[in-house]
């Protein structure tokens, strides 16, 4: 849609996952919301849209309300007329402006309202749609659940806290350097026993962003990591991630089988990044770090490290979303232990809720995991021996949020204790 020179998408909402409403013998619905900025009419834009319904496999023979691929449709429309935005009504045989269906349906209220704001108003309700969605009949079956889309027809579901495993095929990571890059098949090994443990994503990296180390070659990155991701592919189909800061990376990756990008600069590091990652449709991991990993150590000084912090990734979720990444393709994470100090990091981990709300409510990974601020805090030097402490600085944020349930992922080497860890978090927030 927003490759035709004459619209321009300004904002997107996340992926929800409903149950059908109508006709209940089908599949569960995926829903979304897109503000676009166009010059075209609204006849005109409807009919762009069908030819993509088109284009991407509708049949428009089909039962009416019953399964189909996708299902495009206006909502609303505005129009600046005399230096102000003015609701625009259209009532055809072809459409109708405001859609009719929109306050009886949550699958619809639920994306509008993080694109538009709770306090839009229905030209013709004189309701927001807060309110909206306030009267909408209490269901008797699961609510919305938020979704992250990825290849292949596939999704992860925010119904639980998120463990991603760590599988570093490198020599010198700081905790588990020299592991798993022995061979391809130890690798593969350690990351199914990993999924066995309960990680819903097994992220692979094939360059260390410990403090101090020096940049991999790109051709190196791909030789450590390509054959681990097809080699999973053959035994799982897991979501992985590639832990890398480099576009020809990621797209070697994603074309050997990982779904999500992982990178530690925030699409800062290579300009091709950002471009690359809308282009082959994943998800990113835009993440807040200060310098390099050879420098970020001696840039830990901030005005105020939640703010500063916050601000960046909403600037990095801004850049993303006008490089053609929609939110519903956005992970934050605020980076702890890159460019951070003690007081830093913890700051960030006692704030999650803070950043998060000014991020609207974007998915936060979070990954202390084996940290060195964390063997300082337990006198505990040897890296492979602060699980204990990982568990810790993981749960507590969350818990600190007091939300009933949070879009949060864990990234962690010690799958199996954090899993347990969040089961318990979890099943508590859900009472």
């Amino acid at each position: 849609l927003c490759r035709s020179d004459e619209v321009r998408m300004l904002r997107s909402s996340f992926f929800h996952e409903t149950a059908p409403m109508y006709l209940s013998e089908q599949p569960s619905f995926l829903n979304a919301a897109i503000e676009v900025e166009t010059s075209l009419e609204p006849h005109v834009l409807l009919k762009l849209l069908k030819d993509v319904e088109q284009d991407l496999g509708r049949n428009f023979s089909e039962v009416r309300n019953g399964p189909r691929p996708l299902d495009l449709d206006v909502l609303f429309c505005d129009r600046f007329e005399n230096g102000a935005w003015k609701h625009l009504e259209i009532d055809s045989s072809e459409l109708q402006i405001p859609h009719p269906g929109i306050a009886e349906r949550e699958f619809v209220l639920k994306p509008l309202s993080e694109v538009s704001g709770g306090e839009y108003m229905h030209p013709l309700l004189n309701q927001t749609v807060q309110q909206m969605n306030e009267q909408l009949p209490k269901s008797t079956g699961p609510s919305a659940v938020r979704v992250l889309p990825l290849p292949r027809n596939r999704t992860i579901l925010f119904n639980e806290t998120i463990v991603m495993g760590i599988l570093n095929v490198t020599p010198d990571s700081f905790s588990d350097g020299g592991n798993w890059d022995k061979s391809v098949a130890v690798a593969v090994e350690h990351a199914l026993q990993m999924q066995r443990d309960g990680a819903s994503i097994i992220d692979i990296g094939g360059e260390s962003t410990r403090p101090g180390a020096k940049e991999v070659e790109e051709e190196e990155q791909i030789r450590r990591t390509v054959p681990v991701i097809k080699a999973i592919r053959e035994e799982s189909d897991i979501p992985i991630s590639i832990d890398t800061r480099h576009a020809r990376v990621t797209r070697a990756a994603v074309e050997a089988g990982a779904d999500i990008v992982n990178d530690v600069s925030g699409g800062l590091h290579d300009d091709r990044m950002l471009e690359t990652v809308a282009e082959m449709g994943v998800p990113i991991v835009l993440m807040h770090m200060r310098g390099t990993p050879e420098t970020m150590l001696s840039m830990t000084e901030y005005t105020n490290v939640v703010d500063d912090v916050t601000q960046s990734l909403k600037e990095r979720v801004k850049a993303a979303e006008e490089a053609g990444i929609p939110r519903w393709l956005q992970i934050a994470d605020p980076g702890i232990g890159f460019a951070k100090d003690m007081t830093g990091n913890l700051l960030l981990l006692k704030n999650l809720d803070k950043i998060r709300s000014h991020l609207h409510d974007i998915p936060i990974m979070v990954g202390t995991s084996r940290k060195g601020f964390l063997g300082k805090l337990t006198g505990v030097t040897e890296a492979s021996e602060r699980d204990f402490a990982t568990v810790g600085s993981m749960i507590a944020p969350l818990c600190l949020e007091g939300k009933d349930h949070t879009c949060s992922i864990l990234r962690v080497h010690n799958v199996a204790a954090t899993v347990h860890a969040t089961r318990v978090l979890d099943a508590i927030k859900s009472v």
